[in-house]
Formats: C-alpha cells, sequence, structure tokens
C-alpha cells in the first residue's frame, strides 16, 4: 500500500498550489485548483458559488497529468469528470445516490466500473465490488492533513487521479 499526505488549503476557493508527499516525504504531486477568469474566482470567494470547478494535477517535475472539473447545470445535480491528459481520455463521474451527507459516486475508467463511497466523517472509499482499492481521509488533526491510501491491487496507481477525483469530490464538492 503506498500512502501519501497533504495539507488541503485553508480556504476552500484557494488557487495556491498544493504539494502532496508520500511515505519518505518526497514530493508524489501538486496540485491546484483552476479558474476560468477573474470574475469566476471573486463570485467564488465572495459568494462561495461553486458553479464549476477544476482541479488540475501535476506530476513532480510539473507536467499536467489529470484535471477534475465541476460543472453545474441550471436544475439537477453538479457533473464531475476526470481528463486524462496524456491519452485524452476523459472518466464521468455520476451520482449512485442522492444523499447529501454520504452520497457515493461510480466512475467507469478503462472499462471497469468503480465506486466511490463517502462516509460521514470526512473520509472516502474507493471500490471495485466490495474490494476497497484506495481511501482517502481528512483529518482535522495533525493540522488538517489529507491523507490518500492506495492498495497495490489497484489498476490506477497515479496518485494524481485520485488527488484531483478526491478534491474536487469532497473538498470543493457540490
Amino acid at each position: 500500500m503506498k500512502v501519501y499526505t497533504y495539507a488541503p488549503p485553508k480556504l476552500k476557493a484557494s488557487a495556491k498550489r498544493i504539494v502532496v508527499r508520500d511515505e519518505t516525504g518526497a514530493m508524489a504531486c501538486s496540485f491546484q485548483r483552476v479558474y476560468a477568469n477573474k470574475v469566476v474566482q471573486a463570485g467564488n470567494y465572495l459568494f462561495d458559488i461553486d458553479w464549476s470547478a477544476q482541479v488540475d494535477a501535476y506530476s513532480p517535475d510539473g507536467k499536467l497529468l489529470f484535471q477534475c472539473r465541476k460543472t453545474t447545470p441550471w436544475l439537477g445535480r453538479p457533473r464531475f469528470a476526470v481528463h486524462c491528459c496524456d491519452s485524452l481520455d476523459s472518466y464521468p463521474v455520476t451520482f449512485t445516490s442522492w444523499q447529501k451527507l454520504a452520497p457515493s459516486f461510480e466512475i467507469i475508467y478503462d472499462g471497469q466500473r468503480f465506486f466511490i463511497k463517502k462516509e460521514l466523517l470526512d473520509r472516502a472509499a474507493f471500490m471495485l465490488g466490495n474490494q476497497v482499492l484506495a481511501r482517502w481521509s481528512f483529518k482535522p488533526v495533525d493540522g488538517f492533513k489529507a491523507r490518500l491510501e492506495i492498495e497495490a491491487e489497484c489498476p490506477i496507481q497515479e496518485p494524481e487521479f485520485f488527488v484531483a477525483l478526491f478534491h474536487c469530490l469532497f473538498h470543493i464538492g457540490n
């Protein structure tokens, strides 16, 4: 199992680049929230409007690898999608439950159907069937650190994918 930690930005609307570290303390990747323009960013800071959001995840050398985008239609739930910048593949994320506190999601990645289940205490599991392949948790101890664990059996081993996905889904949220 690989373990990664990072300190999310103190403000949800922050566009600061955040470094993700592995268990040895080395930089594994980085990510940041990106705004379409200054008007959208100002609206988010002033009114906490998150109709659209984008989280970009970078390799340690600064290459853009994954983007997770949130778009909200006029009516209905927001839509999320993870985009791989190398292969130009897009992986839509859909709601499987309408619960507000502990939603669950489905994502199809390379023909496999994965599920993301959020628990009440700021934890989430990335699953294939009943097998947990990755875990994300946000704990208010240790200076508000987020922790990502990726099992060796997980077909997706890129921490950039999970950081962009979980940060967009659960830190920015709906």
